[in-house]
């Protein structure tokens, strides 16, 4: 569809494809101004109930009025293809920009007390989200956030997400709806519609990626990544500072009844984590840091028998009768097999030492680094350069998944 046009709007770069549509680059012929179009996939606009249900909640997510939500302009059908025009904003997805090890705690404050901020706004004008996630969130080069896709991960067809769910192919081949997959709630999985306490789950699952690097429930396959959000427990929850820690924890309670009321509740408890921390809890053992090769250590037999009793004692009303049975006898199966990580799209480390000495441009709001001829080199609002060693030893992160070469 590049350089083609929709209406009075013309279609540029692909920037991304998610499991609501693809998003090209645009541009406003009669407004003259950039904008992001969404073009929605076929399901979405072929089920009459669920365009109209869009509809709706385009029409609310378009009153959001809010410094930390990209605004919605348009939505139309022209020529066979609904689609949906939005705020364009520069910047990169956050999900680029967590660093192994996680983020500084300033930095996650700053980001997540913003997102909660505007979720908490949202949730206050009868709006939900409903498909937060890292590469749904984009970081401006002033180190400010803008949340995209308000009501649009709701749309997600439930016969999509159950065949994603009970896939045992591997995550990279599964399909869009496997990049949401990690941040759903054990409700939603049991076939629940989305709910405020759905959008605090998913933050809290945002809000662990930030703090450690890694996603808090892991799994080679949909199949299995499911089993350990309904019964598995986040590895290094235990290992982050109070009170960030118990924040989490009440975020990432199973039963929805049990978790963080409201996202206001949630926003306060973030404010002030980075000067109210407690001592850093010692590091992870290295035989648990890793993940371990089947019975390597104790604590792995220890750990899976203990989620053979949760899956026990919940699998009847977890999941259906017919899937979820299959997926205890899955899971009793498989339970020698230590989990192996997953995260969203990251690029793949590239072979080389890092060179302490290249010049970097720091970004003083963000907390982050960008490495010589990358698309923010010298160029966002607030910064300064140095070299890579000294950025490090100030605390900055590489804005990119490496380090400058």
């Amino acid at each position: 569809m590049i350089s083609t046009t929709l209406a009075h709007y013309e279609i540029g770069d692909r920037l991304g494809e998610g499991g609501s549509g693809v998003v090209y680059r645009g541009r406003d012929l009669r407004l003259g101004r950039p904008v992001a179009i969404k073009v929605l996939a076929d399901a979405l606009r072929d089920d009459e109930l669920a365009w109209g249900r869009l509809l709706r909640e385009a029409r609310l997510a378009s009153q959001l009025n809010h410094p930390h939500i990209a605004a919605i302009y348009d939505l139309g059908e022209e020529e066979g293809h609904a689609y949906i025009v939005m705020e364009y904003v520069e910047g990169l997805p956050l999900a680029d920009l967590i660093p192994d090890g996680g983020m500084p705690l300033e930095q996650l404050e700053r980001y997540g007390a913003q997102i909660a901020d505007a979720l908490a706004f949202a949730h206050e004008q009868g709006t939900l989200h409903g498909d937060l996630k890292g590469s749904n969130i984009i970081v401006t080069p002033e180190g400010n956030i803008k949340l995209l896709d308000f009501g649009l991960g709701r749309r997600i067809p439930r016969c999509g997400t159950v065949e994603v769910t009970s896939s045992c192919r591997p995550l990279a081949e599964a399909g869009a709806t496997a990049g949401t997959l990690p941040y759903l709630a054990p409700e939603v999985l049991r076939g629940n519609p989305t709910s405020l306490q759905s959008d605090v789950w998913a933050l809290g699952v945002l809000l662990y990626h930030m703090a450690t690097g890694e996603l808090p429930f892991r799994g080679v396959t949909p199949f299995d990544l499911s089993v350990e959000i309904m019964v598995g427990t986040p590895p290094k929850l235990g290992h982050l500072p109070e009170p960030l820690q118990s924040t989490l924890r009440r975020s990432l309670e199973k039963n929805p009844h049990d978790r963080t009321l409201q996202m206001r509740e949630l926003m306060s408890a973030l404010e002030g984590i980075s000067g109210n921390a407690g001592p850093g809890v010692a590091p992870l053992p290295a035989h648990e840091a890793a993940a371990p090769a089947p019975g390597e250590t104790p604590s792995l037999t220890l750990a899976v028998s203990r989620r053979r009793k949760w899956w026990a004692a919940g699998a009847a009303t977890a999941f259906g009768v017919l899937l979820f049975g299959a997926i205890y006898a899955r899971h009793a199966l498989d339970v020698g097999h230590a989990a192996a990580p997953v995260s969203e799209s990251r690029v793949l480390k590239p072979v080389g030492a890092e060179n302490p000495d290249v010049k970097v441009w720091v970004n003083t709001s963000s907390g982050t680094y960008h490495c010589p001829g990358t698309r923010w080199y010298g160029k966002t609002q607030a910064g300064e350069y140095m070299t890579q060693k000294q950025a490090r030893n100030q605390g900055y992160h590489p804005a990119a998944s490496h380090a400058c070469l």
